[in-house]
């Protein structure tokens, strides 16, 4: 609360004076209020990510279906089962620990130093080593290194932006004491916060805070704290794995009574119901899944996106709404002169003017400016920058005069003054420039008739259109004591926070695909709102509310109806931030929060997908976030959301094809158990077919590229479950077609005089052939197989061969035949069966027929 204390009562509470602190005294503050230095977040080391891809339900299940196994001595089946989830999670910590190295990358390791009073002399530190009552400097271009109490200022100036979103420099005064204990961080005019930096002017201040004790830190805490989210594929995950469990559960007892009634032996019942449980796991899904996600994750790698966490991505592709921070995400955190308006004409930015208008926007200036490598580099107030860079863009000789030319006098800029002006010795005549506020500069210039309010509706016409006006004036004149008015009105320059490229574009783009976008920034509520317009996010004022209105919405209980139609969120705290995204979840959104500040990081955690910036981001909102864009760009969350869903499409696919084939290896083996014949299909067999041919399909399945539409549909409801009716239909038709068709294939060559071995060698034949054709049908939902283009996944059509491959070399491998209970098969029976096979395509080509017309 120093905030609301003077300079003196501040160092009485801090027990030091203006002389600083001593190094032995310094030595035991740091022994009692610990390294200046937030904890860096636990780091997992490969171990703790391995073991953390088997902490999945449908992984559970096959842990226990590998103990059943070996409990009755089938070894086989069980090592099939934990080498696949082996290799499981060793992709899976392959990509994540790689994932977590090139998050790390981005950060930079660099020291950063103070100017520091100890035994009464200035010395430079490192900032980790500075405490409480600690007496710090600062200049332009320095960062805040602690919460700070100032004690004196000269024209300073901060940005704030990473701590309040707030994109304009504060100007700090020390004299300003508070009473209202409730003062909002970025109003508070006496303070300065870690994470700030200095943009004009000098300082002296008290370190107040430390470490976690800072405003930051207070952030970092809260992250500790916060809720986290599951991404919906988690979600939708446990829930199909906990139906798959009671179906097995349903089909179990069935067995066991049944073979009670048949009087069957208890290891008999035990092996089919191995034989049951085989059918009806999709081992080889977490295999594929992950490789969908693997691969989705390197394509959006490539497209600047660095997935922290695998489930994330297809988080992305179902988000439905998407909460963005304004400064550094929308906007480029820079100011810039948009227009330059006179009272004759409206000059856009890159058109030359008149000559005074350029050397009064880059002479009554007190920033400075550098050139490295042919580029311009600029330090100081944003609204100098700005001119700076206006005038330099037009006519770069301007640079040569700056730095050449000397003021005659110079009054800098004071907010009570509202204006600056400074005098300089042009060819040979004395020419004062002022800049300023317009209705101050109006005040100090000369008009004919009522001209001056003309130019006051100009400025309120384009402050209402949410832009800072700066206007200029000058004058010739003899005297080198600054003029205080008769000055000529040049005209005022428009300066906002510009767009990034290609942000309006990936808005729209967003919308197109049913994903909602909504601003959360701790700008001006005007601000805000006119960015948000321009970028089609908000059409009406009533779609905003700030922060002082978010405070009543609290008190009020928070009603979620409230904002379920806002788009706009202005001058938010942290704290509502995380509100506003949890609000927007209890109304049912999957919500994607984007932002680069300490201010985000809160958000970024309760969010169910987090996006970071790589390159303007802070190391707190990295940490807090599941995805980071390497290049800040709005547009690489919809390339995101593009390939989320390709994912997640891929991902149907597969569970489509082993789910199906699951289901025909189900009524495979219930229709043996009718008819009273021996089991079809022996438990290593199933694990053969769900683990070898089908797992090698089933990994370049999820690899088909993106469909054209992926971006022009809707997003899809979150609570849509994996198996919805399209599914449903699909699995039946597809399943009951393979199971029928191999029981009739089984009992037909048994009751012809066919060995139970030779029986089911020619079923597991058929069944592998099943898959073969399936494979493509999984390829498309509702459009016909024959319209797709199939040239796109030459993977597939190759993994196919591999697969058909490999079964025909074990049916004439001595070892392989032992293990599988296999042998070859003639030409002539190997293509009956894939005739009856092939009629599965026609089969799937009359149900997607059907149902389209059905609906």
């Amino acid at each position: 609360m120093f905030y609301t204390k003077n300079i003196q009562s501040t160092l009485t509470d801090l027990e030091c004076t203006l002389d600083g602190l001593s190094t032995h005294e310094a030595t035991q503050r740091n022994k009692h209020y610990g390294q200046n230095s937030l904890p860096d977040a636990k780091k997992h080391t490969i171990l703790d990510i391995f073991i953390e891809q088997f902490k999945s339900p449908i992984i559970y299940v096959l842990l226990i279906a590998t103990i059943i196994s070996f409990a009755i001595k089938e070894f086989t089946d069980g090592g099939f089962i934990l080498a696949v989830l082996f290799i499981n999670a060793l992709i899976g910590t392959f990509q994540e620990y790689t994932a977590g190295q090139k998050a790390d990358a981005l950060k930079k390791v660099i020291k950063t130093y103070v100017t520091v009073l100890r035994d009464g002399e200035k010395v430079e530190l490192i900032s980790q080593d500075i405490t409480v009552g600690d007496i710090l400097f600062f200049e332009s271009g320095v960062k805040v290194p602690a919460d700070i109490r100032i004690i004196e200022t000269n024209d300073l100036s901060v940005n704030e932006s990473l701590l309040t979103g707030e994109s304009i420099d504060v100007t700090k005064d020390a004299n300003t004491v508070y009473d209202d204990i409730d003062t909002p961080i970025g109003d508070r005019k006496n303070m300065l916060y870690a994470g700030s930096m200095i943009t004009k002017g000098r300082a002296v201040g008290v370190v107040t805070a430390i470490g976690e004790q800072t405003e930051v830190g207070k952030i970092a805490s809260l992250l500790a704290s916060s809720h986290v989210s599951k991404p919906p594929l988690l979600l939708r995950m446990e829930k199909f794995s906990i139906n798959i469990a009671k179906i097995i559960g349903v089909i179990v007892v069935l067995i066991v009574m049944v073979g009670i009634y048949q009087e069957s032996e208890l290891k008999d019942i035990f092996f089919l119901t191995v034989a049951i449980a085989v059918s009806t796991i999709p081992e080889g899904l977490p295999v594929a899944i992950t490789v969908a996600l693997s691969m989705a994750s390197s394509v959006m790698s490539r497209r600047n996106v660095i997935v922290r966490k695998l489930s994330a991505i297809e988080g992305l592709g179902s988000c439905t709404l998407i909460a963005s921070d304004k400064t550094g995400t929308m906007t480029q955190n820079r100011l810039s002169v948009e227009q330059f308006i006179t009272p004759t004409k409206i000059y856009k930015a890159t058109e030359a003017t008149d000559e005074y208008i350029l050397k009064c926007a880059i002479l009554c200036n007190e920033s400075t400016c550098t050139v490295e490598e042919s580029k311009y580099h600029f330090l100081g107030d944003q609204v100098d920058v700005a001119l700076a860079r206006y005038a330099l863009d037009i006519d770069d000789s301007l640079f040569q005069l700056q730095k050449e030319i000397t003021p005659i006098e110079v009054m800098p800029y004071e907010p009570e003054n509202q204006f600056s002006a400074m005098s300089y010795r042009l060819g040979g005549k004395k020419i004062h420039f002022i800049k300023g506020s317009p209705e101050m500069i109006l005040s100090k210039c000369t008009f004919q008739d009522n001209s001056s309010d003309t130019v006051l509706e100009q400025v309120n016409l384009w402050a209402g259109r949410g832009f800072r006006n700066i206007a200029l004036g000058y004058k010739i004149s003899e005297e080198d004591e600054l003029a205080k008015d008769g000055y000529s009105y040049l005209g005022f320059a428009t300066i906002i926070d510009p767009l990034r490229e290609g942000v309006k574009d990936a808005i729209q783009t967003a919308s197109e695909a049913g994903v909602e976008v909504v601003m959360i920034t701790g700008d001006h509520p005007n601000t805000a709102f006119f960015i948000a317009k321009e970028l089609g996010i908000a059409i009406s004022k009533d779609e905003v509310i700030d922060g002082q209105a978010i405070a009543h919405w609290i008190e009020n209980g928070a009603p979620k109806e409230e904002l379920a139609h806002k788009r706009v969120f202005a001058r938010v705290s942290p704290e509502q931030k995380q509100l506003i995204v949890k609000t927007f979840q209890d109304l049912g959104h999957f919500v994607a929060v984007t932002g680069d500040g300490v201010n985000d990081a809160p958000a970024l955690k309760r969010a169910n997908i987090g996006i970071s910036m790589g390159k303007s981001g802070t190391d707190v909102a990295r940490e807090s976030s599941d995805l980071i864009l390497t290049d800040d760009s709005f547009g690489s969350i919809v390339n995101g959301i593009e390939e989320g869903r390709v994912a997640y499409d891929n991902i149907r696919k597969v569970i489509h094809l082993l789910i199906s084939t699951g289901f025909a290896e189900i009524v495979l083996i219930l229709l043996s158990m009718l008819f009273f014949v021996p089991i079809p299909l022996l438990p290593v067999q199933l694990l053969w077919l769900n683990l070898v041919t089908n797992g090698i399909q089933d990994v370049a399945l999820g690899l088909e590229k993106a469909e054209p539409s992926v971006l022009k549909r809707e997003a899809r409801d979150p609570k849509e479950p994996i198996f919805n009716t399209i599914m449903i239909s699909r699995v039946i038709v597809g399943g009951l077609y393979m199971g029928i068709s191999a029981f009739v294939l089984f009992y037909t060559l048994l009751q012809y005089g066919y060995s139970e071995e030779m029986a089911r060698n020619m079923t597991l034949l058929l069944m592998v052939l099943f898959e073969n054709v399936h494979v493509f049908n999984s390829r498309a939902e509702n459009n016909s197989i024959f319209k797709i283009d199939h040239s796109k996944n030459r993977f597939l059509w190759l993994s196919v061969i591999i697969a058909q491959g490999v079964h025909i070399f074990s049916m004439y491998n001595p070892f392989m035949q032992s293990l599988l209970d296999v042998q070859p098969v003639d030409l002539k029976k190997w293509g009956v069966l894939l005739g009856i096979a092939l009629i599965l395509m026609v089969v799937m080509e009359i149900e997607k027929m059907v149902r389209r017309r059905l609906q």
